[in-house]
């Protein structure tokens, strides 16, 4: 194999690459690390997760001489195999519920925008014929239930999240896609956040020619005591390419399940 520095500077994974028969392509995206190679009438594929720390915050795309041996090695045969790779960023199938590090509470009559980021999977695809092979998580999230019983809610994913209010505070992460969620408090009284789900499937994935992720911006409206949120999707990106579609069509009237351990004071 050869050896590369890591490279924290972001930039586009997303391109097709052609790639000739025994050639084998290795790419790092954020934490997780792909190896494939083209055969004369199969693909393999073999991967392996690294931890969501800063050392892994980067994008490598190098050609090698050998899969790692400790890999399992996954094999897709073909009769006229593809000559063209891409990985494609996809939001979970899951929304994901942020829980913050701080206490947040909104006044009544206040609008805030929150920059908060959920990681994404790659899609491992081969073009002409299309071809997904698999989906691969950049990060493990742990399932959690959001609702106010046992009984009325649904399976999400958990992180953390700071909340950040500035565009600029955001970190930046090639496996991460960042969703600006606009919160508006329309009710008499102040709105304190404790967790906060965002409906990833709903929403496409876009990249920026500077490599970093985004979606549509989420507006959710509260305007009673109750943990039901009216939810509406802007628009693209100004200057964002689109890169996957949702998993799930959102409605024309979205009311959807926001907020918990909200109260008034």
């Amino acid at each position: 194999m050869t050896e590369t520095e890591p490279d924290n500077t972001l930039k586009p994974w997303w391109e097709p690459v052609d790639i000739e028969v025994e050639q084998i392509r290795h790419y790092a995206v954020g934490p997780v690390s792909v190896y494939l190679q083209r055969r004369q009438s199969e693909w393999l594929l073999a991967w392996e997760n690294f931890p969501d720390s800063e050392d892994y915050y980067r994008v490598i795309s190098e050609a090698v001489s050998e899969i790692p041996q400790h890999l399992t090695v996954n094999r897709y045969v073909f009769q006229r195999p593809p000559t063209r790779f891409r990985l494609k960023p996809r939001l979970l199938d899951r929304p994901i519920v942020v829980k913050t590090n701080q206490p947040v509470r909104i006044p009544s009559g206040e609008s805030i925008t929150f920059f908060i980021s959920s990681p994404v999977c790659v899609s491992v695809e081969l073009q002409d014929p299309d071809t997904v092979l698999q989906e691969l998580d950049t990060l493990r999230l742990s399932d959690t239930w959001f609702g106010p019983s046992t009984r009325v809610g649904e399976l999400c994913y958990a992180t953390k999240t700071h909340a950040r209010n500035e565009k600029s505070d955001m970190p930046l992460r090639p496996h991460r896609a960042v969703t600006p969620v606009n919160i508006r408090n329309q009710s008499d009284a102040i709105l304190a956040i404790e967790k906060l789900s965002i409906p990833v499937p709903f929403l496409r994935v876009y990249g920026h020619a500077d490599g970093t992720l985004w979606t549509e911006p989420v507006s959710l409206e509260h305007t009673e005591d109750n943990q039901l949120a009216k939810m509406e999707i802007g628009r693209q990106p100004a200057g964002a390419v689109a890169l996957a579609e949702a998993r799930t069509p959102p409605a024309r009237n979205n009311v959807v399940r926001a907020f918990i351990s909200m109260f008034a004071e």
